[in-house]
């Protein structure tokens, strides 16, 4: 075996480490966020964020996002204290959804002609009128002990657990098609790391429900490190396979044949 290929699984091996340690941070990052709106979202979600946009260079797309996540994160604080009624929180954190996947589709058809992902976003966005929310309070959990101090969850669902889990295979397919026309493969990489956070999380929890406020988490979290450490990211994540990989899936083929798939997992979210 020739030292080259050596070193290139070497390689390889190394990224795929990175990639499941950072998987575990922002897992664990986003959990602790969702539970303690007060404790870890403030600190990590609101802080960190609100320090990077005025200290950092940001491209105006990094701002954007950042700007409409940190804004919930600041929100949900409200509705812990009953400032904000929480049922029209969990209202307005489905409308944000609606206008983050917006954001995405529009760059997909305007700036990248990337039609297939378009519809799906725009199917997609459709969807979220059937959906539902309800914000949970576990303050009172006598069990929890001092965890159960501000630990307050929102969920999501569709009419069905089927239904739901369906919708969520549906966002995670479109949202890392829509990475891998916006970013490098590298950073493609790493949002599989952002993208497996909030399902890892509902599989820890058994609840499909907690995947949007666990979404929440992983996004606002997995971006500040995205924004931030650009150079790390292409450096370390940079790989010849995977890039190969993201080629082939933005053929027509596949494309068309992931909208279909997509459509289908809505449809069953909505009308099942």
């Amino acid at each position: 075996m020739s030292e080259k290929k050596l070193t290139q699984q070497g390689e390889h091996r190394n990224q795929n480490i990175l990639l499941l340690i950072l998987t575990f941070a922002f897992t664990a990052t986003s959990m602790l966020a969702a539970a303690q709106p007060i404790l870890v979202n403030i600190p990590v979600n609101v802080i960190l964020p609100i320090s990077i946009m005025i200290f950092g260079k940001l491209v105006f797309f990094e701002r954007l996002k950042l700007t409409t996540l940190t804004l919930l994160r600041i929100v949900i604080v409200f509705s812990v204290f009953n400032i904000l009624d929480r049922q029209l929180f969990v209202n307005i954190v489905l409308i944000f959804l609606a206008i983050n996947i917006l954001e995405a589709t529009f760059t997909d058809i305007v700036r990248y002609k990337k039609y297939w992902n378009g519809i799906t976003g725009l199917v997609l966005t459709g969807s979220i009128y059937f959906l539902r929310g309800s914000w949970l309070d576990f303050t009172g959990a006598t069990d929890l002990g001092f965890f159960a101090k501000f630990f307050h969850m929102y969920e999501f669902h569709a009419a069905t657990l089927i239904g739901t889990v369906c919708w969520i295979i549906a966002y995670t397919i479109w949202n890392w098609v829509f990475v891998t026309n916006e970013f490098s493969p590298a950073v493609a990489k790493l949002h599989v790391g952002i993208l497996a956070a909030p399902i890892l999380g509902c599989l820890v929890t058994g609840t499909a429900g907690y995947w949007l406020a666990f979404r929440a988490g992983s996004l606002a979290f997995g971006g500040c490190f995205q924004i931030t450490e650009k150079e790390f990211v292409e450096n370390n994540l940079k790989s010849e396979k995977f890039t190969r990989f993201v080629e082939k899936t933005q053929g027509r083929g596949v494309q068309i044949f992931l909208m279909i798939l997509n459509i289908a997992l809505i449809a069953v979210a909505c009308f099942l």
